[in-house]
């Protein structure tokens, strides 16, 4: 009984579905996503973290051995130009689903340090465009996307515009977006 209400309180630390979420820092990313895909493992989805530099020793080695957590630099995700192209990232992403799916998992959560690919008005009209389909596809399958970004390496209006198009935004990273930087929560 004891195990259940822990893993309820867990679950309810994060939410779920495409969410938004401003950070200040590696460490702080590293140290809530693992909190975020843990949830991941409780809930039988198959995990996925993608970082421009993924550090794959952080992670427990057991998970990716099994393949229940996949560690992915930005690169092999989305290019080494980093410029997202809506269709073939819903394609991607469905495969991810659609292998999790065939290997018993229930859905899949993926987070990811979207930082570098907001940088410059190309990129961040493109990844505009795909956070819109990221969207839909959420909304039409099992899978929670945390789409983060860093504070100290983005401009104030680049994190309004990629916020603004998450219906749900994680309200323990830095607040507010606008104006000087705030402590950690």
């Amino acid at each position: 009984m004891h195990e259940h209400s822990t893993r309820a309180r867990s679950a309810a630390r994060w939410p779920t579905g495409h969410i938004g979420w401003v950070y200040r820092g590696m460490p702080e990313f590293e140290g809530r996503v693992a909190s975020f895909l843990a949830e991941g493992h409780t809930r039988r989805e198959r995990q996925v973290f993608i970082a421009d530099d993924p550090r794959a020793s952080l992670w427990p080695k057991y998970l990716m051995a099994r393949g229940s957590l996949i560690v992915l630099s930005t690169a092999e995700v989305y290019g080494p130009e980093r410029i997202a192209d809506a269709t073939a990232q819903r394609t991607a992403f469905e495969s991810f689903l659609v292998e999790a799916r065939a290997l018993g998992y229930t859905g899949l959560r993926v987070a990811a340090d979207n930082t570098s690919l907001t940088s410059g008005p190309d990129r961040l009209g493109a990844w505009l465009r795909w956070e819109h389909e990221a969207d839909l596809l959420m909304q039409a399958h099992p899978m929670t996307g945390l789409c983060a970004f860093d504070q100290t390496r983005s401009d104030p209006l680049t994190l309004e515009a990629v916020l603004s198009v998450h219906r749900t935004q994680h309200a323990t990273g830095p607040q507010p977006v606008q104006g000087p930087p705030t402590a950690p929560a």
